[in-house]
């Protein structure tokens, strides 16, 4: 298995928003011991413990990907320095939804992969088994590491949606292009914990349910002494913010310009909702539901709306709390 095959399959099924290149430090953190000497304290103070800390995030990015081969010194050193109770514990943090999903995408490609049925370990031991390869120069080049078959090659992003009709099929969780199929991230479960990514569109939620209730300021630490109904909304708000980030994640990753693909999805969205968003209402959670119910009939003209069956009522209604963390959305207007 190549290093980018096996960073993309953490990635597709983690439970964080990261982007690639923070994704991919993230990898090399957590299967390195923490520093020791003092020598290594003082490099990790000034982040230069992670030997690839120090390069531009296009460079990690391509890494990533598989277009640029890893620097077998830096490789050395990241297996020096190998930590697999740490790496091992790190996989173990993500929800068992998606440590299943991890695993069979690995065991579709290494039918005897993980036969202790440890899986943080066995994640840890092919890891370094990868970078072994790498450092000693049985890798091969990374140019197309994923098998168009199975997931679309991150370094052959698709440039424009063809002519032909493209589709998503749930059954299958991947896109149909004629005779090519190509996988997308696999849904996100929202982990126990809030994450901090979730920081700003929870404490809007929050302010919108204090407001209605006639609270002062509510905390995470009060969601479940709310009435059910606010629990009940929390919860589907979780889903879909989670939803929508994973389409998100895939327009970002997997389509040129997929940075921009995904601010026209998001911005026409919100050209959608404003009206309703920017109306008179008693309340921050009245405005919540209204602006709910008016985006699922939302239509734009980003490539998101183009393929067909890609996204649907939970994904829409995310859309509008990835807007709240760009902060273009807020529920309670603190000049009502």
């Amino acid at each position: 298995m190549l290093f980018s095959e096996f960073a993309n399959i953490l990635y597709k099924h983690s439970d964080t928003s990261y982007k690639p290149h923070e994704f991919f430090l993230s990898l090399f953190d957590n299967i390195m011991r923490d520093p020791q000497t003092v020598e290594e304290i003082k490099q990790s103070k000034e982040s230069k413990y992670n030997p690839f800390d120090s390069l531009a995030p296009d460079s990690l990015d391509r890494y990533f990907k598989g277009t640029l081969p890893l620097s077998k010194r830096n490789v050395h050193k990241v297996i020096s320095r190998k930590d697999t109770d740490k790496f091992a514990d790190y996989i173990n943090t993500i929800n068992e939804h998606n440590q299943m999903a991890i695993e069979d995408e690995i065991k579709a490609m290494i039918p005897n992969f993980n036969p202790d049925e440890v899986l943080g370990y066995a994640c840890a031991d092919l890891f370094l088994q990868i970078l072994d390869d790498i450092y000693e120069g049985r890798e091969s080049k990374e140019s197309s590491s994923i098998n168009v078959s199975n997931n679309p090659p991150s370094a052959s992003k698709l440039t424009s949606l063809p002519s032909q009709t493209i589709y998503y099929d749930e059954s299958d969780g991947k896109l149909h292009i004629g005779d090519v199929k190509i996988s997308i991230p696999k849904e996100i479960e929202p982990p126990q914990d809030i994450a901090p990514e979730e920081e700003r569109y929870v404490c809007e939620l929050l302010a919108a349910y204090a407001e209605a209730i006639k609270s002062g300021d509510l905390s995470k630490s009060d969601l479940e002494s709310l009435p059910r109904k606010y629990k009940r909304n929390f919860s589907d708000q979780r889903i879909n913010y989670y939803s929508a980030l994973r389409i998100d994640r895939f327009i970002r990753e997997s389509l040129d310009k997929g940075e921009e693909h995904s601010k026209k999805w998001k911005s026409e969205t919100h050209d959608y909702i404003k009206d309703t968003l920017w109306d008179d209402y008693d309340d921050g959670y009245k405005r919540l539901l209204t602006v709910m119910k008016k985006v699922v009939d939302c239509s734009t003209t980003s490539a998101v709306d183009s393929i067909q069956n890609l996204i649907g009522p939970k994904e829409k209604k995310g859309t509008c709390h990835l807007l709240v963390n760009d902060g273009y959305v807020r529920w309670v207007d603190e000049d009502e």
